[in-house]
């Protein structure tokens, strides 16, 4: 049996990226010969020893990778009939596949990009699922494509919480543009709180896309126990998580998620590693997030009431239960194969 994974950003660390990837793990594991559309296996593996997803066999398909972006659907048609599972990120469209079995994935909530025109309606008569990442995003793209997709929540690993010091962590990409995680806010925030909790320090984690941003942000960080940790391994973020006692997280700050969904947290991965490891989360009740924290008290829409919770928190310490059994590697691998 013979697997395509379909991804332009297969050299980013991202969300979408780690979901892609998963699905390969997983399809592996199912027997599969798990191909990806693209043409540097070194990248496939360098990504995946980053975001700590095993792979065992990974291999290319160059050829469909090309076509990704020239808009011949026909051409695409041909070049994935041989395969026997097709899973394809989409940036907005609906290709037209020829496997046995299609899945699209749509890590975005797309609006307003003509999902339901005569091309789409015609395309998805290939198409044997479409999987989203929230009922968040489901609810956008049920509506702006005229489907019943499918929920299949990301699987994330639990981190086994240490000894806990006095650290807020944040992890997210540093980039000021789609989805972007607003570590400037958190900045702002933990400077007015710094004074009132000397003994604690922010730290910012995650993948760097813009330099310009990484030196922005340090400017603003400077004379505070803030500190930046980029593109680091799975193993050293795991033990971010492990030690530190809070998490925030401020994508989608600022945001009407009705008129802008994609500039929220679509599902939010990070916020559950977090949970997993015993740190207690922050965040902004817009997008996928308020899935994950239902706990309005953990909810925040100012940089005031950022302070007045993360405060409240340090000085009295609390045990808050999640359950987080939906983010499974179990519960994902379930799903695909009750899917395939």
């Amino acid at each position: 049996m013979r697997a395509l994974i379909v991804s332009p950003y297969l050299d980013h660390l991202g969300g979408g990226e780690r979901y892609m990837l998963s699905v390969a793990s997983v399809l592996e594991n199912l027997g599969y010969q798990t191909y990806f559309a693209w043409d540097n296996l070194e990248e496939i593996t360098h990504l995946a020893t980053m975001l700590g997803i095993k792979l065992t066999a990974p291999l290319l398909d160059s050829s469909v990778k090309q076509l990704y972006n020239t808009h011949q659907p026909l051409a695409m048609y041909l070049a994935t009939r041989p395969y026997d599972v097709v899973v394809y990120l989409s940036d907005g469209s609906l290709p037209l596949l020829g496997g046995k079995m299609n899945l699209v994935h749509m890590q975005v909530p797309f609006h307003g990009v003509g999902g339901k025109s005569w091309k789409n309606q015609l395309k998805k008569h290939f198409l044997h699922a479409v999987i989203v990442n929230s009922r968040f995003t489901k609810k956008i793209v049920d509506e702006e494509y005229q489907i019943a997709s499918t929920v299949l929540y990301p699987p994330v690993p639990s981190i086994k919480p240490a000894n806990k010091t006095d650290t807020i962590l944040s992890v997210g990409r540093f980039e000021p543009s789609l989805n972007a995680k607003k570590q400037d806010i958190l900045i702002q925030a933990f400077k007015e709180l710094s004074p009132k909790l000397p003994s604690w320090k922010l730290v910012l984690a995650g993948a760097s896309s813009s330099d310009d941003w990484i030196k922005l942000l340090q400017k603003k960080a400077i004379g505070f126990p803030i500190e930046f940790i980029l593109n680091s391994s799975y193993e050293h973020l795991s033990s971010l998580y492990a030690e530190s006692k809070l998490y925030w997280h401020a994508a989608g700050f600022g945001v009407d998620e009705t008129k802008n969904p994609e500039l929220t947290e679509h599902f939010g991965i990070s916020i559950v590693e977090a949970i997993s490891a015993g740190c207690i989360p922050l965040v902004v009740p817009v997008g996928g997030q308020k899935e994950i924290v239902t706990d309005p008290s953990l909810h925040w829409s100012t940089i005031p009431e950022l302070v007045a919770k993360t405060l409240n928190l340090a000085e009295n310490p609390t045990n808050i239960l999640f359950d987080i059994s939906n983010y499974s590697l179990a519960n994902f691998t379930n799903q695909l194969k009750s899917l395939l």
